[in-house]
């Protein structure tokens, strides 16, 4: 997205252009963080992670610690597979 020109209203309140709010997926009620970078305003999407209903199931499910952070990054455990291996080849 190009660069746009906003208009800072009365209040002190400033309009998101909608192709930036798409782009971002922001819908109103979203948090944004707002901090000063020298003589520039940035204002970035704050993202929460909610765990809380993950994390008690990381604990039921028995998972070691490397196995439930592999699974909350989304990646594959590597040692899944060759664990998988040699159970089936016994």
């Amino acid at each position: 997205m190009e660069a746009q020109d906003v208009t800072l209203a009365e209040r002190g309140q400033i309009v998101i252009p909608k192709e930036a709010r798409d782009a971002l997926g922001l819908k109103a009620g979203s948090k944004l963080q707002i901090r000063i970078e020298g003589n520039r305003l940035v204002v970035e999407k704050k993202v929460a992670l909610d765990l809380t209903r993950w994390v008690g199931k990381a604990v039921d499910d028995g998972l070691s610690r490397d196995e439930a952070l592999a699974e909350l990054r989304g990646r594959a455990v590597p040692w899944q597979a060759a664990t998988t291996e040699k159970t089936s080849k016994a």
